[in-house]
């Protein structure tokens, strides 16, 4: 009997374990009225308790794509990688804990809705659409990193693959909206906790196998791929200007992700969602940065650079580590339910992100424009079906793409100037509607323009070249021009009025008659 018959069994009955459980949550709410089945479907009615928002908010964290992309590049680079995803992950947990009451002063369910109510219904659109093409990539990587890592598993192609996960989130999502991306959540990181401890301890224990018990020595004698021999353990061997830029770039775009407000808001109090923020904290520090970076480390070891074999297993790019150590180092009743644990990680990150997508397709977009003289029940049907078309663009977007870094590294980068800077002047009294859309959209035109420039023109090939071989010249002019639109606009047009300052409480709303579904 070939291994792969065992693979689609136990796969194929998480699957189905997952979608009866939309199922199920379906059942319990479609009695509440249309309004409830909204609220629920968005927010979750407002319920939960902090520590498994805490669950939640780490389990969306562990997402393949994100994880094997740092991965590669602790790989590529040796300790001075971890800036490029753990240490900024790191300070960005605790910036949460400080973040929650400020989240909880809005009384919106959405990012676009609370910008619309404090600069107008033309903002609330531009940011949507910002929102939409930043999560619709996040959700089209993680498609296709389960893809890359599934595919030798089940023997079949990895748009095959793509498609069989797809499916079963499209089934859940439909039926129990932001209530099942949480519910499933709980159990797809108690699932993964155990996949990336596993994946942690056989990694360690065949590097220590394979070095003779000396990983240190043998990591410091090893050149990084893009550095040279003795810059292993150098945490500034990437220079100082790349971490700098990633802080100010990466770490504001991140802090205001629409999946961290939803359950912000999503917990039933202020003293919950400071729960579920530290509760994350500790969890995403544990699962999401420790372990994963100690996996890299021992991936060097393991797969040495430069070796033929080595780029066979993990891939020209590094991306493939996961899945090299699962098939090389595990025995097949191992590799069975690590496949499980991989496609509960990959499943709780694409409903995460696609709800995210849905949101403001959805409540943002269709709603204001075309639901508003719809009824609720109407509405929340509606909901559902573009819930399930927001995985499908993400699908789409997978099958057409290539690599991961044109996603990481451009998204991420009209996260912040596109998003994150009209976000942050919600607070600011002076600013007004016409910086608002003139900073998302020079933030956009200026990242997505000088990306291209930068990447695919000039190939990191201009003056400063210091600023150049940071490989982030783009970031900083979309954000210089997003802060200049903000600033220029804010000065030129007409201040915001005491209605529209006064959409900002001055402290944490509890309830849910604040919210209109």
């Amino acid at each position: 009997m070939s291994n792969t018959y065992y693979f689609w069994l136990f796969g194929g009955l998480y699957l189905v374990f997952a979608m009866g459980l939309g199922a199920w949550i379906y059942a319990k709410v479609k009695k509440d009225t249309a309004e409830h089945q909204l609220l629920d479907f968005w927010i979750a009615g407002r319920r939960f308790k902090g520590w498994r928002l805490g669950v939640s908010l780490a389990a969306g964290w562990l997402m393949l794509g994100w994880l094997g992309y740092g991965m590669s590049m602790i790989y590529q680079m040796g300790l001075s990688g971890v800036w490029i995803l753990p240490l900024p992950w790191l300070i960005l947990c605790f910036i949460i804990v400080w973040m929650v009451p400020f989240v909880r002063r809005l009384p919106a369910i959405s990012l676009p809705e609370a910008i619309e109510k404090r600069f107008g219904i033309s903002t609330r659109t531009i940011i949507a659409l910002c929102s939409i093409f930043v999560f619709t990539s996040w959700t089209g990587a993680e498609l296709y990193m389960v893809g890359q890592l599934g595919s030798p598993f089940l023997g079949v192609s990895p748009l095959t693959t793509m498609i069989v996960v797809a499916i079963p989130i499209m089934v859940y999502t439909f039926f129990g909206g932001f209530r099942a991306v949480v519910t499933t959540d709980l159990i797809q990181f108690l699932i993964m906790a155990c996949f990336i401890t596993a994946l942690g301890w056989v990694a360690w224990s065949a590097a220590g196998d394979t070095s003779g018990g000396n990983i240190a020595g043998t990591l410091a004698t090893t050149a990084p791929p893009m550095y040279a021999e003795g810059t292993m353990f150098r945490l500034f061997a990437c220079g100082v200007a790349m971490p700098i830029i990633l802080l100010f770039a990466y770490l504001p775009g991140w802090l205001i992700e629409q999946d961290l407000l939803l359950r912000i808001q999503a917990a039933s109090s202020l003293k919950q969602a400071r729960r579920g923020a530290w509760t994350g904290l500790v969890l995403i520090v544990l699962f999401v940065i420790t372990i994963p970076t100690v996996i890299a480390f021992c991936a060097i070891v393991l797969f040495p650079p430069g070796a033929e074999a080595s780029t066979a297993a993990i891939g020209s790019d590094a991306t493939k580590i996961i899945s090299a150590i699962i098939l090389n180092y595990f025995p097949l009743w191992g590799q069975v339910l690590m496949l499980v644990g991989l496609l509960a990680a990959q499943m709780s990150t694409v409903d995460t992100f696609s709800n995210v997508v849905a949101l403001p397709l959805t409540y943002d977009i269709a709603q204001p424009r075309y639901f508003k003289q719809m009824d609720k029940a109407k509405v929340a049907r509606w909901s559902r079906l573009l819930a399930v078309a927001a995985v499908g663009l993400g699908l789409v977007y997978a099958i057409n793409a290539d690599s991961l870094m044109d996603v990481y590294t451009l998204s991420s980068g009209v996260l912040t100037a596109s998003i994150a800077v009209p976000a942050f002047a919600i607070f600011w009294k002076r600013a007004n509607r016409l910086g608002v859309i003139l900073s998302a959209t020079l933030g956009f035109v200026g990242n997505v323009a000088f990306y291209l420039l930068e990447y695919h023109v000039w190939e990191h090939k201009y003056a400063p070249q210091w600023l150049a071989d940071t490989y982030l010249g783009y970031i900083i002019i979309g954000l210089s021009l997003s802060l200049f639109g903000l600033v220029f606009g804010s000065l030129m047009g007409r201040p915001s009025t005491d209605e529209e300052l006064s959409s900002v409480a001055p402290k944490p709303i509890e309830g849910t008659e604040i919210f209109d579904v």
